[in-house]
């Protein structure tokens, strides 16, 4: 049952039903067309519309003409629901491919169509399920390493930091010897960077 509901199946099945609906149309405006004609004077205007059209167009191309524009119609009629469930298909997989997932999948066709439909859903959970303990994992990793530096450390931090914007702050102040001063706050900062790259090391070393 599966191998004939496939696309091209189905397309196949709305062109048969579009031609079918089509020469019934067509054999139906026959005979109207043939007994508004038996029943119409000589001289009215239907049947002088019929002669002219027949001289000059023929009529095989109007039969042709008018068979044709209801296929055409039918035709796309019953192909929107494809249409739109393919649609729906390429929305799902571009915002599947840009953003990770998508919100919305709707198909309405069987078969191939409905198989699409159902792995992408399937991918879809997959990857909202990873996203999710992903998220998870990153916040017990964090709460960790936050539980695993205690307030002494932060406070040792905190004092460093003080510290090099003390330094910098007097720098700013200059005094009675520019160069010198310069000198010396490079120095300084020098001295409280490596000692905060040790309590760093440290830190990370003891975790």
């Amino acid at each position: 049952m599966k191998r004939l509901l496939t696309v091209r199946s189905g397309y196949l099945y709305i062109v048969v039903g579009s031609a079918l609906i089509s020469g019934i149309s067509l054999f139906i405006v026959y005979r109207a067309f043939v007994f508004l004609y038996s029943h119409s004077a000589p001289d009215s205007l239907l049947v002088r519309l019929s002669h002219w059209l027949m001289n000059h167009i023929g009529k095989t191309p109007i039969a042709v003409l008018i068979f044709l524009t209801v296929f055409t119609g039918m035709f796309m009629l019953r192909s929107q629901k494809t249409a739109d469930d393919i649609k729906s298909l390429l929305s799902a997989a571009e915002e599947l491919a840009d953003k990770g997932s998508f919100e919305k999948l709707e198909v309405m066709s069987g078969g191939e169509l409905k198989e699409l439909a159902a792995h992408l859903r399937r991918i879809n959970r997959t990857e909202a399920f990873s996203s999710k303990n992903d998220l998870q994992t990153s916040n017990m990793e964090m709460e960790a390493s936050g539980a695993q530096l205690g307030n002494e450390e932060v406070m040792a931090l905190i004092l460093r930091m003080k510290s090099l914007l003390r330094i910098v702050e007097d720098g700013e102040a200059g005094g009675d010897n520019p160069e010198k001063t310069e000198q010396l706050r490079v120095e300084a900062i020098k001295r409280e960077a490596l000692g905060m790259e040790r309590f760093l090391e440290s830190l990370i070393t003891s975790s």
